[in-house]
């Protein structure tokens, strides 16, 4: 029991020290926005879905209560947002679920509230959709001017040779894929992550690997007619095909990151070099390499999974 408590305290700290740091550095801000569902994974690995529910909210009720107006609860309404995601994630797996059918409830769950909470806040500022759209989009350019350095100097172009105008007109269109992809890859990176601290510190088996995992074949035909809906000459049309490729992107992505890992597991390679070259996968050029991999594994079953027996 006090084991128990030492390690909920530990991640509580964790959590309360990123927020914190996140408010006066910017890495610290993208650091905390990537890792923040890994501390109510690992209290819920070890210690229930009850205890990872108390950890979010505890984090919740120190971090606001000394300011409780709403203005503040909206501004860090993305850091509550990724306490839901580990809390939801914890729940599920807790229910026998697989990790990877967790990660995709969890993040339809999430979006369906993020749209509703977007079309509320709309309505009560009493602006169109659209304007708050665009002002969200500026927001995200001006936080990743931000992380990069750029946020004392004078506003430069965000890709060379593109007008600022330019890119936040295009990432206003591509934004909602965009939100999805990132929440997406957040909640995968923070199960495996998981996953492996529990490994290290013999908590158990995690069930079954992730390695194993594979996207369902009948989502390459979505794949496809997302690929004729940038043929149609319509704007809204092409628009939705866009953003449907970058949410397919991360489902194959992550079976190639599967085939990749499977690969490493059959050659035994070290933990000390998987732990750089993991981070390269999703760098350019291998992040496209790893998405066609993962497409080529539907046909050429690298893993050999079809070959496997059912109990298997």
């Amino acid at each position: 029991m006090g084991r128990g408590l030492s390690i909920w305290f530990l991640c509580l700290s964790a959590l309360l020290v990123g927020f914190i740091g996140a408010q006066v550095n910017p890495l610290a801000y993208l650091l905390v926005g990537i890792l923040t569902p890994l501390p109510v994974l690992v209290a819920g690995r070890r210690l229930g879905a009850w205890a990872a529910l108390g950890l979010a909210l505890a984090a919740a009720v120190v971090l606001f209560a000394p300011n409780p107006v709403l203005a503040a609860i909206w501004h860090n309404l993305g850091f509550l947002n990724l306490l839901a995601m580990g809390v939801l994630l914890v729940a599920l797996q807790a229910r026998g679920m697989s990790a990877p059918r967790a990660i995709i409830i969890t993040m339809v769950a999430l979006n369906v509230i993020a749209v509703l909470i977007f079309l509320g806040q709309a309505f009560f500022q009493g602006i169109p959709a659209q304007d708050l759209l665009a002002q969200k989009t500026a927001e995200v350019m001006d936080t990743v001017r931000k992380v990069l350095g750029d946020a004392g100097s004078s506003p430069g172009p965000l890709i060379p040779g593109i007008a600022p105008e330019e890119v936040q007109s295009l990432l206003q269109r591509l934004l909602p894929g965009l939100i999805v992809t990132n929440m997406a890859l957040v909640a995968w990176l923070n199960v495996v992550l998981a996953r492996q601290i529990a490994s290290f510190l013999g908590w158990g088996a995690s069930g079954q690997p992730m390695y194993q995992w594979t996207a369902p074949e009948w989502l390459i035909f979505v794949l496809v007619g997302s690929g004729f809906l940038l043929l149609v000459p319509v704007t809204a049309v092409r628009l939705v095909g866009m953003n449907l490729l970058m949410v397919l992107g991360v489902f194959y992505f992550s079976q190639g990151v599967a085939v990749v890992a499977n690969w490493f597991n059959r050659l035994g390679l070290p933990r000390p070099l998987r732990l750089i070259g993991y981070p390269l996968l999703f760098l350019n050029p291998f992040f496209f390499l790893i998405i066609t991999l993962g497409l080529m594994d539907l046909w050429l079953d690298f893993r050999r999974l079809h070959h496997q027996p059912k109990d298997a």
